[in-house]
């Protein structure tokens, strides 16, 4: 199972989209798949997009942030929900977890490469 924030850590990004938030980050592919926001991502692209990528763009329709956007580290690739600063807190995956953090703080520690 994929480690994520809970409910109430979401709020700070959601407000009282939290819970809905947090199912979003529990469902599965199929489930995701049957979201408006969902089925839309796969339509628009030409290969099947990764379950991160499909839920990420879910999470951003939501919480009404400015797009995914990810980079590659030294450790992996890490998606982000883009919220105008690089230093602003906001929904990361990076590793095997979703997290909050601020995404430049993770490219200055593991090294973004281009």
């Amino acid at each position: 199972m994929i480690r994520s924030p809970t409910i109430k850590a979401l709020r700070q990004l959601f407000g009282a989209d939290a819970a809905q938030a947090k199912a979003l980050l529990k469902m599965s592919r199929d489930q995701l798949l049957r979201t408006p926001v969902g089925a839309a991502r796969v339509a628009e692209c030409y290969h099947a997009p990764t379950t991160q990528d499909i839920r990420m763009e879910c999470l951003n329709a939501l919480g009404g942030f400015h797009g995914v956007e990810g980079f590659t580290t030294r450790r992996g690739e890490c998606l982000y929900l883009n919220a105008g600063d690089t230093y602003t807190p906001t929904l990361v995956r990076y590793g095997s977890s979703y997290r909050i953090a601020c995404w430049g703080d993770i490219a200055e520690r593991h090294g973004a490469t281009a």
